[in-house]
């Protein structure tokens, strides 16, 4: 490690007498600053010690001033100065250590010696004592960070040098570079000079000091600060503040407010939060300004439980703001606030609930990541908004939830977002469909179809009119999705089927004879017969009617079924005018005397589609329950092109 230095001294008056760096302009304020402090009180003291910044050769000198008795000149001085770069001042953790390098001259006087940098061994050899006056330094750091009186009063020489440097070492880089002190101790308070110092030395008793006592409201930092004086370069507060102290604008005036907030950083209390922002608005008013502990205090790596509240200022003064916006690794330590911090989380939850920006979602995401499933729907009457978004977020707990206080467009916005498969979503139809609201109900068809209308064919329990009119128009403008086997066999009784058929407009509907018998005929196997009298009649000539039309095995089954019940109807004509307009249609045409006769003409349709969909000769015999019926479907079966083969199986 390598010193420029310089010697002053008398020869002929007091000057510079070697130098291993030019001066140039500096000269005469280090000459100034060399000679004898007025009023001086050297004592038993060895010297005293000046350090002052000269920026015009970028350069920090700390000088040490010895009284020359042996010069035949009274109030002689030497004194001999290192000029440090800033960089190697900075690089020196405790400062002390810069005491054991300086020489006092001695005879024969050897110029030579300071006239060449000094070059020392890295590490310096540490001398700070293991204990400096507490009282000093308490002193010293209100002088300093408070803006008190410069002098320090004291009772002996020396007695501030310690300090100073324990309080030296303490400062963060710039604090360092531009520290004014001197430590001659004089008898009165200097008057003003063309050097400023912010620490001198007077004489006093420091047991009744005369500077003002430090308000209790400073103690607190006072204390803190004056500790990691004392523990030297192991103190934690000396490395928040050089981590800190690095982008601040003012220098000094930051001390003070960064001691807070340290003190603050491991604390858990709610109320820490606003007392942050004030001492942040008051101290670095300016976004700029201690950007980097702005910065960690947003992310929570710094008085974790302030970060919702700092958070909740930047997002409510976006046009000055304070605070820079968290980083990702911020956004992401918010997921722990809640519910230690509930009531900020909450607030900062409600203004970004509605956020459209990147920033805005991420904060909402995070601070509402650990919110539990009883805990959402607890915010629905008091946080109406953030319980929304978390629901946008997190749709499946609309499952289990009290969906039935969410209005009908929310809960309809709610369902398009649930995965196809959500477990629960019958339960959830189910209540939704005791609302008469045409665009949940569209929705609900259009996203969850085969689910919705299941429960819907439940909820009418054979009788369509007793759901809304809003899910009735949407059920029944889906007629293929009704005509289902597993949809229709959901019908309680054979009166639930007649009632959609009926509403569905019978063989007029297109769809019903494209679904063919098949989901009629399920149903028929499952569900109770309750229909007897006209009504029955009517459903049983839709069977056959849409049978004889479609064909196929349940075709064939249905007639099995029906056609002896409806076939004696028709016999004992009892059939109604509803039933004969449904069957009508898909009898053979007979001529003027034969067309009266429907018997016949059932009969002879029957026979037709056994012939036209090859159906099994076994099942034609089935029909004839009786000898009446046994010949009169022979007859049929002989009038029929193809009916060969019925008409030997019936006989």
């Amino acid at each position: 490690m390598k010193f420029d230095q310089c010697l002053f001294g008398y020869a002929d008056g007091h000057g510079l007498l070697a130098s291993s760096l030019p001066l140039g302009s500096e000269l005469s304020l280090l000459t100034e600053l060399s000679d004898l402090a007025p009023g001086t009180i050297f004592g038993d003291s060895y010297g005293y010690w000046t350090g002052i910044p000269v920026p015009s050769i970028r350069r920090y000198a700390l000088m040490r001033t010895w009284p020359a008795h042996e010069m035949p000149r009274p109030g002689c001085v030497w004194t001999h100065a290192l000029l440090m770069e800033p960089l190697l001042l900075e690089s020196i953790e405790d400062l002390f250590a810069l005491t054991g390098l300086f020489v006092r001259p001695a005879k024969p006087l050897e110029l030579a010696d300071y006239q060449e940098p000094m070059v020392v061994d890295i590490p310096l050899t540490e001398m700070t004592p293991t204990k400096v006056d507490s009282s000093i330094v308490r002193r010293l750091l209100a002088t300093l960070y408070l803006g008190e009186e410069g002098s320090i009063e004291i009772a002996s020489p020396g007695q501030l040098d310690a300090a100073i440097f324990a309080i030296w070492s303490q400062q963060w880089p710039r604090l360092r570079r531009n520290f004014r002190f001197q430590t001659a101790l004089s008898q009165s308070r200097r008057s003003s000079s063309g050097t400023r110092f912010d620490v001198t030395a007077v004489l006093g008793q420091p047991a009744t000091p005369h500077t003002p006592p430090v308000p209790k409201t400073c103690s607190d930092w006072l204390s803190a600060a004056e500790q990691d004086v004392q523990s030297g370069k192991t103190g934690n507060l000396r490395h928040f503040l050089w981590h800190y102290g690095q982008d601040v604008r003012r220098q000094r005036g930051s001390f003070q407010p960064l001691v807070e907030i340290q003190l603050m950083s491991n604390s858990l209390s709610l109320s820490v939060g606003q007392r942050v922002i004030d001492i942040v608005q008051s101290a670095f008013p300016e976004l700029d300004d201690a950007r980097q502990l702005k910065q960690d205090l947003v992310d929570g790596q710094l008085v974790a439980s302030a970060q919702a509240k700092l958070l909740l200022h930047h997002f409510t003064q976006p046009k000055n703001p304070l605070f820079p916006p968290p980083s990702a690794t911020g956004i992401a330590a918010l997921m722990s606030a809640w519910p230690k911090q509930s009531s900020d989380v909450l607030e900062l939850a409600q203004i970004t609930a509605d956020a459209f920006d990147p920033l805005g979602r991420s904060v909402f995401e995070s601070v509402t990541a650990h919110i539990e499933e009883n805990e959402v729907w607890s915010l629905l009457r008091t946080y109406p908004q953030v319980c929304k978004r978390i629901l946008r977020l997190r749709p499946t707990l609309v499952l289990t939830g009290m969906s039935d206080e969410l209005d009908g467009d929310f809960l309809a916005e709610l369902l398009q977002l649930l995965p196809d498969n959500s477990v629960g979503i019958d339960n959830l139809i189910s209540h939704a469909l005791q609302r008469n609201d045409a665009q949940l109900a569209k929705v609900t068809f259009a996203k969850f179809p085969d689910q919705t209308m299941r429960q819907v064919v439940l909820a009418t329990n054979g009788n369509i009119d007793s759901i809304a009119d809003a899910w009735k128009s949407e059920f029944l403008s889906r007629p293929g999705m009704l005509l289902k086997s597993e949809i229709l066999s959901l019908m309680p009784s054979t009166r639930g089927l007649y009632v959609v058929a009926n509403t569905l407009g019978w063989l007029t509907t297109p769809t019903i004879i494209a679904a063919g018998s098949g989901p009629w005929c399920a149903a028929l196997k499952k569900v109770p017969n309750d229909l007897t009298g006209h009504s029955k009649d009517t459903f049983d000539c839709f069977l056959i009617a849409l049978s004889v039309k479609s064909g196929g095995d349940a075709g064939r089954d249905i007639i099995e079924l029906i056609f002896n019940e409806l076939h004696e109807s028709i016999l004992e004509s009892r059939l109604n005018w509803d039933a004969r307009a449904i069957l009508l249609p898909v009898l053979p045409e007979l001529g003027l005397f034969e067309d009266w006769d429907i018997g016949l003409r059932l009969r002879l349709a029957v026979t037709a589609a056994y012939v036209r969909y090859n159906w099994p000769t076994q099942s034609y015999a089935k029909l004839a329950r009786n000898e009446t019926v046994k010949k009169l479907l022979a007859r049929a079966a002989k009038r029929t092109d193809g009916g060969q083969d019925y008409y030997y199986a019936v006989l």
